[in-house]
């Protein structure tokens, strides 16, 4: 009962995330946001992942999430406009499934097999196969990458005996730590040019 409704999370997870890719409506767009984080971080917290998932809820769905449905429904739309933008948007769907679906593809042909103890994934993987082995006309072999997964040295192996916590503490403080300042840059580089930019439209 429970690998079903994790299915379901994972499958509606990627449906909200279409949703919020193809709604003209900016408001719609930004609930399907929240809602796919919602169901990205209850997945998360059934398959153990406690942390990252409450995390999700905290950060996303109740700051950034909200804060962009409010600065949309402040801004001033026009309907005239999101109709515009709708038909101009629906000529590209074609060329949009023929791309994703050739990325998904090479997506999961360099993914680890484990994938195929789930039904779901399983069946997925090989529809998208039989499906893009027709639009290529040639097998394109995966990847093994058994050996990053079984490698002893690897950081999962690593940290195995810390807690969820410590564990994400000691990655970014040790591997991610020159990733970490950089990002702590740019964001101070943000700041500041937010400062100047309103600055000069107040003059």
């Amino acid at each position: 009962m429970t690998t079903i409704f994790v299915n379901l999370l994972a499958f509606a997870t990627l449906l909200s995330s279409v949703f919020t890719i193809t709604s003209t409506n900016p408001v719609i767009s930004v609930i399907f946001l929240i809602s796919t984080f919602l169901s990205g971080a209850l997945y998360l917290i059934l398959i153990g992942i406690n942390f990252l998932g409450i995390s999700y809820i905290i950060v996303y769905v109740g700051a950034i999430a909200v804060l962009f449905l409010f600065v949309i429904m402040l801004l001033n739309i026009r309907l005239a406009e999101i109709t515009e933008v709708g038909t101009q948007y629906f000529k590209v769907l074609p060329l949009a499934f023929v791309i994703s679906s050739l990325f998904l593809y090479f997506f999961l042909s360099v993914m680890p097999q484990t994938s195929n103890d789930v039904a779901i994934i399983s069946y997925l993987v090989n529809s998208l196969t039989n499906f893009n082995s027709l639009m290529l006309s040639s097998n394109i072999s995966a990847y093994n990458i058994e050996h990053v997964t079984n490698n002893s040295l690897s950081p999962e192996t690593l940290i195995s005996s810390f807690t969820q916590l410590e564990a994400l503490g000691h990655t970014l403080y040790t591997n991610g730590s020159t990733l970490l300042i950089t990002l702590s840059m740019i964001l101070l580089l943000t700041m500041f040019a937010t400062i100047v930019i309103n600055k000069e439209n107040k003059k």
